[in-house]
């Protein structure tokens, strides 16, 4: 636990515990190098944490299916309610339905807990 967030745990330990039980759950249903794409990208974007995934796009290491995420993350940080069709259809030319759901979870959930470390440790400290 982060100390903005351990800090927060202190002031409102039960939203704390149901954020940290749907991050659980959340990552939890998808493959672990999906979660990791996701975190340190959600990390970089919003926190500013240097990463290798900086230039993404410009990387030859990143099969199809890693590019659709990443992009697909991008987007949701910068503006969930811009995503478009072609995102949605990029994802799921590599995983069914279902998985790009728990792929949504999962930003959604990293997205939150990341944003609030990160009010927590301004207002909080």
């Amino acid at each position: 636990m982060s100390a903005p967030r351990a800090a927060l745990a202190r002031l409102a330990p039960e939203p704390t515990a149901a954020l940290a039980e749907v991050e659980r759950v959340a990552a939890a249903s998808v493959d672990p190098h999906v979660l990791e794409l996701v975190r340190d990208r959600v990390a970089s974007v919003l926190g500013g944490v240097p990463s290798d995934l900086d230039d993404w796009r410009s990387r030859t290491d990143l099969d199809a299916a890693d590019r659709a995420v990443l992009d697909f993350v991008e987007q949701f940080v910068f503006s969930v309610s811009s995503l478009d069709d072609a995102q949605v259809a990029a994802l799921l030319e590599h995983a069914d339905p279902i998985r790009v759901h728990e792929l949504c979870n999962l930003v959604w959930a990293v997205d939150l807990g990341t944003r609030l470390d990160l009010v927590a440790g301004v207002v909080l400290s």
